[in-house]
């Protein structure tokens, strides 16, 4: 389906897809995207060279920036030719505000964009970082979306924590709010679409999780992670987290090596103790199959720390998974597994 707006500030009337806009949607709240990402999450259903000609004309019309990501053996990717990374440009984002693609209710605030005239690449460390965080949660999206239950997805990158009289508080890595309603048994969207929570409205029969994802590079000193345990601690005690997410999320951190993961769980469970936190590593967090749904996690509530469920016992077991998704459409369209 093909939709047309009229920029205030041009005389062209700009025609923009549905699926175009989904693309914008993306990246606005997930930041930097690599295209394979855009594929695996938007386009799965469509040829390859549709999304990238898709991708390439929404550059064009500078709706989005496009750069070269480089290849970085930490996060998984191998050797060759470096893959392209996108975000969503000022314009972009006015398209979203003209269409009212997202409610100005810290949602479209809170989208990440770059003015069209800045640099074409980001600094590469930033570029690696931030794909590897917008891969976790677009595979978290692309798994959790194929369950009939979920009900509506808030996931929003670099998210500003902010008190009452606007004063930031904390910057968390990704906020990501799952709504499942354990009434809906049968899919009533296309089998590509992410069903965003774009109006605020969550039913008191759904079930909520909430998540704040923290990425762990290795380079932050323990005073650091001590603080921000302190810190989430805090803002949970004080209904900070209830204000603006409508409850406490719980942190996922996501550490290198194991060898540092022992060190960063003794300073987390020293600075709050009882945390409802979960550890990972970057080697562990992913499922060969079923992406970081059903990786490896352990809760740091308790010492010896003991394996845990992302989230938790809502959606039974991994085994059970392949049997729950079965009826998802997108497996019949060249989606993977």
């Amino acid at each position: 389906m093909s939709l047309t707006v009229r920029l205030s500030n041009k005389a062209a009337v700009l025609p923009m897809s549905e699926r175009e806009l989904a693309v914008l949607r993306l990246l606005g709240r997930l930041g930097m995207v690599l295209g394979q990402t855009i594929r695996d999450v938007i386009c799965f259903d469509q040829h390859e060279s549709t999304c990238r000609n898709m991708l390439h004309e929404l550059a064009g019309r500078k709706l989005i920036w496009q750069a070269s990501a480089p290849q970085a053996d930490d996060v998984g990717r191998s050797a060759g030719r470096a893959p392209n990374v996108y975000g969503l440009t000022d314009d972009g984002r006015q398209v979203l505000d003209t269409f009212g693609a997202e409610p100005h209710d810290g949602t479209f605030e809170r989208l990440i964009y770059r003015s069209k005239q800045a640099p074409s690449a980001p600094a590469v460390a930033a570029l690696v970082s931030e794909t590897y965080l917008s891969d976790w949660c677009a595979s978290l999206l692309d798994q959790i979306r194929r369950t009939p239950m979920l009900a509506g997805v808030h996931v929003q990158r670099r998210y500003a924590v902010t008190g009452t009289d606007g004063a930031l508080l904390q910057t968390i890595g990704a906020v990501i709010i799952l709504a499942f309603d354990p009434e809906l048994r049968t899919f009533e969207r296309p089998m590509w679409v992410i069903p965003w929570l774009t109006d605020g409205v969550i039913s008191s029969s759904w079930r909520i999780v909430r998540l704040a994802l923290e990425v762990d590079t290795g380079m932050m000193a323990m005073r650091s992670l001590l603080e921000l345990a302190q810190t989430y601690q805090r803002l949970s005690g004080d209904r900070t987290y209830q204000r603006l997410l409508g409850g406490p999320p719980r942190p996922v951190i996501i550490t290198p090596p194991a060898r540092r993961a022992r060190s960063v769980a003794e300073v987390w469970m020293s600075a709050w103790e009882g945390s409802p936190a979960l550890l990972t590593t970057v080697e562990r967090t992913v499922h060969p199959d079923y992406g970081v749904l059903w990786g490896n996690y352990v809760a740091l509530k308790a010492n010896p720390v003991q394996p845990a469920l992302l989230l938790g016992n809502l959606l039974g077991t991994v085994d059970q998974w392949p049997s729950k998704i079965s009826t998802w459409p997108g497996l019949a369209s060249g989606a993977k597994p």
